[in-house]
């Protein structure tokens, strides 16, 4: 069978399994598997054993399930609650602070939990009633923490970045390094947009002055405990001291120790922490085999090389075909999660980027934004489900135009990093060990 008929057989394949609502992990995978019966016959499928072992085998892997760990524990203790509410005693008194307090709590538990929708679901719980119960606009709470909530996977630890390193082969220690600055420089810009909008329109948040606004200063104390976590697991890895799997096992450790400090821990919180844990991982794991026997499909049966050389006829310059990746991106961003988007589509253009020239490091935290701007548009936007769902009974509209103006901030992100890509690389170079 010619290249061009099996990509068309693929490709039709692939479309109709997830409109018809296949899981994304066995959808992939049966693609796989037709791919390589295809191309080489029943001698093709003996490749199965080992990709299935290698990737369920995988040491690096490990820190997926450890990272998620660490974040059941913070959020279903009710620690990531104390931590919020440290927050606002911090921000709260600036001109539509608990909007800031959005932002800053969820980019800091986004570096604890290492999940986009876990960040935006857990600060949303405490956040949306307060918020509502004192004035402050709807769309504007619901945007500022959807889209906070994104930050979970661009501030390290990232569960993308994992899975991303993995398959490029590349340092996951660099890759989380390199996505501080970009990570605390989208958080700025979110609060800056924040400040200019309520300039603009003060009705969205109420007066300074509102009763039962005032700073409970013992509070603040509650901030430092997780920001002490996120150092010792951040602060290791930049150190040389720990690799991104062992740092992920003192994390879930380090949150054990803080639920048990604020007497918060018990047999059924770790129970529900562990179930959870094992949902998730679970289901990342199935992703990940199914997307690799596509991806030993596609090269065994030359469609990477065939789709490579077919980019690179076209003649187009470096930043040209940079422009048709993020549009892409975007479009599959509308209907397909961020780890599917990955696995469907690296083994294919990964060859081309590097042929390009592009720094991987910098690639994956760019791939990084594009997925997070896919977490806040619909129909599928995982971070405006969960918004929703916390909402009271709001309109599901109500939570997608609160969240659009940011799409737009990240892709202006992404373009300062194109102009600057020293911000994401910078730090990297800076690390020991």
């Amino acid at each position: 069978m010619s290249i061009e008929l099996l990509t068309l057989v693929l490709v039709a394949s692939l479309v109709v399994m997830l409109m018809a609502g296949q899981w994304t992990s066995f959808a992939l995978g049966i693609c796989g598997v037709l791919v390589l019966y295809l191309s080489k016959g029943v001698l093709g499928l003996t490749a199965l054993s080992s990709v299935i072992w290698n990737n369920a085998n995988s040491y690096i892997l490990i820190a997926i399930p450890m990272f998620l760990l660490m974040g059941e524990i913070i959020l279903r203790s009710g620690v990531s609650g104390y931590f919020y509410r440290g927050v606002v005693v911090l921000l709260g008194r600036l001109p539509g602070g608990l909007l800031h307090a959005n932002i800053a709590s969820c980019a800091v538990f986004a570096a604890v939990s290492g999940s986009s929708v876990a960040t935006a679901a857990t600060v949303g719980t405490v956040a949306i009633p307060e918020m509502l119960s004192r004035g402050y606009e709807p769309k504007t709470v619901f945007g500022s923490i959807a889209a906070g909530g994104t930050l979970g996977i661009l501030i390290p630890p990232s569960i993308i970045m994992v899975l991303y390193g993995a398959l490029v082969e590349e340092s996951i220690a660099r890759l989380f390094m390199a996505g501080i600055v970009p990570g605390l420089l989208m958080a700025i810009t979110f609060m800056i947009f924040i400040a200019v909008l309520l300039l603009i329109k003060p009705h969205y948040a109420p007066p300074r002055s509102a009763p039962g606004d005032k700073p409970r200063l013992g509070e603040v104390l509650h901030v430092f405990p997780v920001l002490g976590l996120l150092m010792v697991v951040l602060g290791s890895i930049y150190a040389g001291l720990a690799t991104p799997t062992e740092a992920s096992a003192l994390g879930a450790a380090g949150a054990i120790v803080l639920a048990t400090g604020y007497g918060r821990f018990s047999r059924r919180i770790f129970g529900e922490a562990l179930m959870a844990t094992v949902k998730t991982t679970c289901m990342v794991v199935l992703i990940i085999i199914g997307a690799q026997i596509l991806s030993t499909g596609l090269t065994y049966s030359g469609v990477s090389r065939g789709v490579s050389e077919w980019v690179m006829g076209l003649g187009l310059g470096k930043w040209e075909f940079f422009l048709a990746l993020v549009v892409l991106y975007v479009v599959l961003g509308f209907f397909v999660d961020g780890i599917s988007m990955i696995y469907m589509t690296l083994p294919v253009l990964l060859p081309v980027v590097q042929a390009f020239g592009f720094d991987l490091i910098w690639f994956g935290i760019v791939l990084t934004v594009l997925i997070e701007l896919g977490q806040i548009t619909p129909p599928v936007g995982l971070n405006l489900f969960a918004i929703h769902a916390i909402s009271g009974g709001r309109k599901f509209s109500e939570v997608a135009i609160g969240s659009a103006p940011y799409v737009f901030l990240m892709l202006l992100g992404i373009l300062a990093l194109c102009l600057w890509p020293g911000i994401a690389l910078w730090l990297p170079t800076t690390m020991r060990g």
